[in-house]
């Protein structure tokens, strides 16, 4: 019997927005073949860490208005799914989802995982030059984005990642999570965290804090810096996997010396042994209305390894922490907290273990693939 098929449209493949996309596909797999579908325009080829997980049909495209205007057509024709599920309400990914699916009388679902509403930037003048001025021509700018929102509405079933975006949109929370088969703790080749130090080449005598990623400011990735940098956590290490030669991970070797270790872009398949070597994964997101609505994937893989989260209490982060029953909480752009929290998990090595384990325990049930799966199969069938 055939399979039913599921086409994804997904903005930037060869950025990061995949990183949504891939649980939802991931979870779907099981019952439907699945594909996805997106513009390459920061890159010739699909973001590495997920490179070889899926089957992708991508455009290499510009951001300008006319190209993107030439190419929708294309990119909506190549969808072969039964079910039409458009990442994002941007321009890149719902416009052509909907022609996809009016096309063939398909179902159309819509997921947002960000406030696409609310221009990401550090003020109003800033985005008024970049976006309005400078970026009148690029597809992707913020006001073709609040364009394209009166078409949520023709979406047949929406998902959220937030209780922010389902205030905004409606629709189903999602929560987000990776294969809970491959990030295990109690993995045999897991279990010997020395062994897995050795092999990113980390010290084994050290409590180490992770950081995977793309530095972006709501993140508190300077925040974050300074905790490293105060006496409390003085004895902490911090691994990075992410961009090669990016600024600020070049800053943070010259803040952290010797303590700084940059491992480069890591694949999703080598995230469960990266997770198995370090001690905690710091999440010090500052209170903007971008980040309210965000759910932080790393914080969610963290919890599936039963590692210990440090967030800072913006949007749902506290609930998801259990209000610290399944991580540490701290206040937002506080430094002094972090290092604290970084302290108290190097000291209490088994109340670390403790909410660790609780915090599996509640990724199992609300965020991995099985429980993603029972909750997205009712609506593509609905």
């Amino acid at each position: 019997m055939k399979r039913p098929i599921v086409s994804f449209f997904v903005h930037d493949l060869a950025s990061n927005p995949i990183v949504r996309a891939a649980p939802l596909a991931r979870a779907l797999s099981a019952t439907h073949d699945v594909e996805i579908l997106g513009f390459l325009l920061s890159g010739d080829e699909v973001y590495a860490p997920y490179r070889h997980l899926f089957t992708y049909k991508a455009m290499r495209s510009s951001r300008s208005v006319a190209a993107i205007a030439a190419a929708i057509p294309a990119l909506a024709a190549q969808a072969t799914g039964d079910v039409i599920y458009a990442c994002k309400p941007l321009v890149t990914t719902l416009v052509p989802a909907l022609i996809a699916a009016r096309a063939g009388s398909r179902r159309l679902l819509l997921d947002a995982e960000d406030d696409e509403w609310v221009p990401l930037g550090t003020g109003w003048p800033q985005f008024l030059w970049r976006d309005v001025v400078r970026g009148w021509h690029h597809a992707t700018a913020w006001k073709y984005t609040r364009g394209v929102h009166p078409l949520v509405w023709t979406a047949d079933g929406v998902t959220v990642s937030s209780r922010r975006l389902q205030h905004r949109y409606g629709g189903m929370l999602l929560r987000h999570g990776p294969d809970e088969r491959l990030f295990d703790p109690d993995r045999p080749e897991l279990r010997d965290w020395r062994a897995c130090r050795a092999r990113f080449g980390l010290p084994d005598d050290a409590p180490i804090a992770l950081f995977a990623g793309v530095p972006q400011p709501h993140k508190g990735w300077s925040v974050l810096l300074e905790a490293l940098s105060r006496r409390e956590a003085a004895a902490w290490h911090l691994a990075i996997a992410g961009p090669i030669n990016d600024p600020e991970f070049v800053r943070a070797g010259e803040t952290l010396g010797t303590r700084c270790h940059d491992l480069g872009p890591q694949s999703y398949d080598a995230m469960p042994a990266l997770l198995a070597a370090i001690d905690a994964v710091p999440v010090p997101q500052l209170r903007c209305v971008f980040a309210e609505s965000q759910i932080p994937a790393k914080a969610i893989e963290a919890m599936a390894m039963a590692k210990p989260v440090i967030a800072s209490s913006v949007g749902d982060l506290p609930e998801i922490l259990g209000h610290g029953t399944r991580g540490w909480v701290i206040a937002p752009d506080n430094a002094a907290d972090l290092a604290r929290a970084l302290a108290e998990i190097a000291r209490d090595r088994a109340e670390a273990a403790r909410r660790g384990a609780s915090a599996r325990d509640w990724f199992v049930r609300e965020a991995s693939t099985a429980a993603m799966r029972a909750r997205l199969e009712p609506l593509l069938a609905a």
